[in-house]
């Protein structure tokens, strides 16, 4: 677009900013000053009660301005097309994590540097209220391009009435977990409800175990993808061999497993047939029309494994964000509702809504009427060392993420087609024939 272009459009946007904040007294929202600002989102485990509490509260705040919203499980995969289309887009779009720096490198995105340096409440900056490990999450070539959405608590839920009624204590370590396995099965209950379809969600206890067993240090030299050696950390062999451990014995996990996805494995679990899974913050939300009544159930911290160097790890799992097109048609108003939802009150508003957290500094365990399962997902969040697998470095997020070989290998594991050293031995053996050649096709020097 031409410079002369870039101006008008930007004199446009600002008269039509100033009728909508205060000349229209009566917000009567006629069609002549009202502003339409279009939102996309992820349908999913959240739900959409925290977006529709956001928008009510802007809608408040912002005379003349109307939202729209688009809910849609799918809106990540579609968000790519539409964006390299310039086609039907949102001003303003929520969606789960995927490889957002190739959109921000080929100009899809809108720079949201100004965002991240504006005052949001307190004094403090929209970036100074982030958590230390998500603040630099929207960072490429020293500009800001997507701003994080969700945090949480991930690794292992478990069945809190069961629990309480046979007396079982909850974990500690993981060989206090391996030592409870019979007594559980005793009972005629499975150990482990899981899904086959969703073998990912064994990266919320398995990324953990490795964060546990390398300490923080070893997390941010993994970050820094300085040589391919990272891919030989030692708590990465550890975690598979974790992980391995407790599904090598058919018994620990609930019949059908490998035919289940997500939701038929979640049923499972508060059905009572199984008294632990492997999940996250939004489980409580995402089944909440399913629980049986007097249902209870808790996030337990993830048990330490043998030889961890840190025991007290969230694997928060965080990396979906928001974004707004560069062609979006209200790209200020848009960055305006960016700036809203980081306020105490809005971010107070997520969590009364989801029951889960928002990867801010905030008061979080202040929100009253949360559950018991929230209350156990937000002290974890806020009593643990948390985890964000943010990376700068091009080799991690534009070809290699955490297993550069062929995803991560769970499946594999689980059906005996490769051992736990065979799997770790065949990433790090790929990152090393591969990485000159990576970084010359990302041109690295």
């Amino acid at each position: 677009m031409k410079k002369w272009a870039i101006l008008l459009v930007a004199a446009v946007m600002a008269f039509t900013m100033a009728a909508c904040s205060g000349n229209n007294e009566e917000g009567d929202g006629n069609s002549e000053t009202e502003q339409v600002l279009k939102i996309a989102y992820f349908n999913g485990g959240y739900g959409d009660e925290w977006l529709k509490g956001w928008v009510a509260a802007f809608e408040a705040a912002h005379p003349g301005v109307k939202v729209e919203i688009e809910g849609d499980p799918g809106i990540t995969e579609k968000m790519g097309p539409r964006l390299e289309s310039g086609a039907n887009l949102p001003d303003l779009a929520f969606v789960l994590r995927t490889n957002w720096q190739r959109w921000g490198i080929m100009g899809y995105l809108a720079d949201l540097t100004d965002v991240y340096e504006s005052t949001i409440d307190n004094g403090k900056t929209f970036k100074e209220k982030l958590q230390p490990g998500a603040a630099d999450y929207g960072l490429i070539r020293d500009k800001y391009w997507v701003a994080p959405w969700t945090d949480g608590a991930t690794g292992f839920v478990y069945n809190a009435g069961m629990f309480e009624e046979h007396g079982w204590k909850v974990p500690e370590t993981m060989a206090e977990l391996e030592q409870l396995l019979p007594s559980i099965k005793e009972k005629g209950i499975a150990p482990f409800a899981w899904g086959g379809k969703v073998m990912a969600y064994w990266d919320f206890p398995t990324v953990g175990w490795w964060a546990q067993y390398e300490g923080a240090e070893g997390v941010e030299a993994y970050k820094e993808m300085a040589s391919p050696d990272v891919y030989g950390q030692e708590g990465r062999l550890k975690a598979l061999e974790q992980f391995y451990e407790l599904l090598a014995d058919p018994s620990n996990s609930i019949s059908g497993a490998e035919g289940m996805d997500h939701i038929q494995s979640q049923m499972a679990f508060v059905q009572g047939k199984a008294a632990i899974i492997p999940n996250g913050a939004w489980l409580e939300n995402e089944m909440r029309t399913s629980l049986p009544e007097g249902f209870r159930m808790k996030m337990m911290q993830l048990p330490a494994i043998d030889g961890a160097k840190d025991a007290k790890v969230n694997n928060t799992q965080g990396g979906d964000f928001a974004i707004i097109p560069a062609k979006a048609k209200n790209v200020e108003l848009a960055k305006e509702f960016l700036k809203f939802t980081a306020s105490d009150d809005m971010l107070k508003l997520f969590t009364e809504k989801t029951g889960s957290v928002r990867p801010f500094v905030y008061d979080a365990a202040s929100v009253s009427g949360l559950s018991e399962f929230s209350q156990s997902v937000i002290d974890i969040w806020q009593n643990s060392r948390n985890v964000y697998l943010f990376s700068q470095n091009p080799i991690y997020y534009s070809k290699y993420y955490d297993w550069p070989l062929a995803g991560a290998p769970y499946m594999m594991i689980y059906m005996e087609d490769e051992t736990p050293e065979s799997a770790f031995q065949g990433n790090l053996q790929f990152a090393k024939e591969n990485w000159e050649k990576t970084k010359a096709d990302l041109g690295i020097e």
